[in-house]
């Protein structure tokens, strides 16, 4: 008969949640921003190299990529909220159970799955409107980046029981480890004249990479860790198929419509458009990166607060609290990154790529708005997860859905298939269906919208607002100085409008607990550099 482990008498879940998700999100954040620096420089680089065309191409290759590899995404968030729970209850024995099964039922996938995309790329080229000059390139690059991304799919249980048991700084040293590597290979790759292959080899070696110090650092940090062929068990499968089988459909039509616009620009408009599309969604997409940090760590929180105190009445005012906290910060951080790039898009860009790409200052606005509408959802989809109602993200995906056709078709009407008339229906549908996902979110965790309107959503205006009135000099400077200059007015932009945001924030956004609780953070963080750089200093 099996025992149902418990946790130990008197341990307190909500401040190990707390404790770990402060210091979760702020290791999360700063890999992310490096994350964010690495990619700011490549794809200039990349552009002035292989050309508009390939670019497209190898922002496509990472559309199928994520189509592909979604079919064992819901795996790995088996993984990390039921290894939370099993380690909320020091059920080891479970945990070792479920990602061993796991690896026994991903490799064989991930095979049949790159087999399915070997035999059909003639009919994908042929889909993807790639040019002759490319072909012989494009099979090379597609087949190397998904054979390699569906291997860090199978092995992923490793990296994934490390973020469950909130080891997150582990993971993320693995992985700016992995990150840097890359980006030094792709400006030599790339400098040497191999083209998108040298982007498919250096990723190639960032994913191995990532693999290999997830698994040693599983096997060195988790004493209880064990796979086995002989650990596969059906409850593990079940667990797999049920849960992971919903957040594997919800993350597949996640990603068509996270997507789409590129899905549909390179068959409708060409490769050239798909191109334009990815460099105005390219700042966006990684300033997300970094209020993405909050989301991560908000689904082993609420695994593990549920795990500890599962059926106790504290447990819906404990999720409630971490879910209004979750999303006010999230959002801040969101509109302190997207506030700055939609508000200095064109010298943004002009800086960035050092050529001009029409209407790619105009995509990225828009790609701005719907990506910090889009982050808005992602406190109420983590924890909902976290909390085992995965199916509630329905509610946001399906009329997303309904809105993308019902708005791509009026775009069509008017103006027929343009870059321009993808971005801004795919993004309008965006915000349409987070309006009410959101209000469903906290009627179901017990947030008024009222509430939520005061805490959450009006203070990330403020980013904007202060955006608008500090870049206006480095518009009107714009047209007459040269790209560096341009670069220095952009650094004191960057720093006056840092600067003024903290200062906003800080005085009248937060409340006088946040205040004391974020200088108190800081005042540690500062406190314990000080003694290494007083080393320093006397070493010196």
């Amino acid at each position: 008969m099996h025992v149902e482990p418990v946790s130990p008498p008197g341990e307190d879940h909500s401040k190990t949640v707390r404790d770990t998700l402060s210091t979760n999100v702020v290791i999360d954040m700063s890999a992310r921003i490096g994350y964010l620096l690495t990619r700011f420089f490549i794809p200039p680089f990349v552009l002035a190299h292989v050309g508009l065309d390939a670019y497209g191409l190898w922002s496509t290759a990472f559309i199928l990529v994520s189509y592909l590899g979604v079919s064992t995404l819901g795996i790995s968030n088996v993984y990390i909220k039921f290894v939370a729970e099993y380690s909320a209850r020091k059920d080891y024995q479970r945990a070792n159970a479920l990602l061993s099964t796991g690896l026994m039922v991903t490799t064989p996938l991930c095979s049949a799955l790159f087999v399915l995309l070997y035999f059909g790329w003639p009919r994908l080229v042929e889909y993807l409107n790639v040019p002759a000059p490319l072909q012989t390139d494009a099979q090379e690059v597609v087949l190397l980046v998904v054979a390699i991304f569906l291997s860090s799919i199978a092995f992923s249980g490793f990296r994934d029981a490390l973020t469950g048991v909130q080891k997150l700084a582990v993971v993320q040293t693995s992985w700016m480890i992995a990150y840097l590597v890359e980006t030094a290979l792709i400006f030599i790759l790339i400098g040497a004249g191999r083209g998108i292959r040298g982007l498919a080899e250096a990723f190639l070696i960032r994913i191995l990479l990532e693999i290999l110090l997830a698994a040693f650092f599983a096997f060195r940090r988790l004493p209880w860790l064990k796979i086995s062929i002989s650990l596969f068990d059906r409850p593990s499968l079940h667990l797999l198929f049920s849960f992971g089988g919903v957040v594997q459909l919800l993350s597949l039509v996640s990603i068509i419509l996270n997507s789409i616009e590129r899905a549909l620009a390179a068959p409708l408009v060409g490769l050239e458009s798909a191109g334009l599309l990815d460099i105005g969604k390219k700042l966006p997409n990684m300033a997300s990166s970094v209020p993405h940090a909050f989301a991560a760590s908000l689904v082993p929180a609420a695994s593990y607060l549920q795990g500890g105190l599962d059926g106790k009445p504290e447990e819906q005012e404990k999720a409630r609290k971490l879910y209004v906290k979750g999303a006010r910060y999230m959002n801040l951080a969101t509109a302190f990154v997207c506030g700055l790039l939609a508000t200095a898009p064109l010298p943004l860009l002009d800086v960035w790529l050092g050529k001009r790409y029409p209407g790619t200052a105009f995509l990225m606005v828009v790609f701005c708005l719907s990506t910090q509408a889009h982050l808005m959802t992602g406190p109420g989809t983590s924890i909902l997860k976290g909390l085992g109602r995965p199916k509630e993200e329905m509610h946001y995906i399906i009329p997303n859905l309904v809105a993308v056709v019902i708005f791509l078709a009026v775009s069509y009407l008017l103006v027929g298939w343009t870059t321009f008339g993808i971005a801004v229906s795919v993004s309008a549908a965006k915000i349409v269906s987070v309006v009410y996902f959101i209000r469903r979110s906290n009627r179901l965790l017990g947030v008024s919208d009222g509430s939520y309107l005061r805490s959450v959503a009006l203070p990330g205006i403020a980013p904007y607002l202060i955006g608008l009135v500090l870049s206006l000099p480095v518009h009107l400077a714009q047209a007459h100085v040269s790209r560096w200059t341009l670069a220095l007015f952009l650094l004191a932009l960057g720093l006056a409008y840092s600067l003024a945001v903290l200062l906003v924030v800080d005085r009248w956004v937060f409340e006088s607990g946040e205040r004391l609780w974020f200088h108190a953070v800081i005042q540690d963080r500062v406190g314990r550099w000080r003694p290494s750089l007083r080393l320093n200093a006397k070493e010196g």
